[in-house]
């Protein structure tokens, strides 16, 4: 865990080994309680814009809050991006790279994470 901004992760929540929360000054991570956060998840609020020439000295980047929420089960290797909302009891499945934001009771994966599957259906 790292940076200026705010973390707070929720009761009875785990993150794994070798996982990063990075959280730019101005933005926070919020992680509900009973969370299960895999092995190797990297969760950022600040990134690089992509369509810019990478060639000048000054890049340009744009900064956003993350938010988990209660009872959220990420999986191993997922990269979740800034300014994601993972909403309540859903699952995001290995090895995926989140890019939009993820409704409740729901599986998503792959890379970009897609919808697979609203859970009690």
């Amino acid at each position: 865990m790292y940076g200026e901004g705010i973390i707070e992760i929720g009761k009875k929540s785990y993150i794994g080994e070798y996982s990063f929360l990075q959280s730019d000054q101005g933005c926070s991570i919020i992680i509900g309680s009973n969370c299960a956060i895999s092995h190797n998840v990297k969760v950022y609020t600040n990134s690089y814009v992509a369509n810019q020439d990478f060639n000048v000295e000054t890049r340009k980047t744009y900064s956003a809050n993350v938010s988990i929420g209660n009872g959220v089960w990420i999986g191993v290797n997922v990269l979740i991006n800034p300014g994601i909302n993972i909403g309540n009891n859903s699952v995001v499945a290995a090895n995926s790279v989140v890019t939009k934001d993820i409704p409740a009771n729901s599986i998503y994966g792959g890379v970009p994470a897609k919808l697979l599957k609203n859970k009690f259906d």
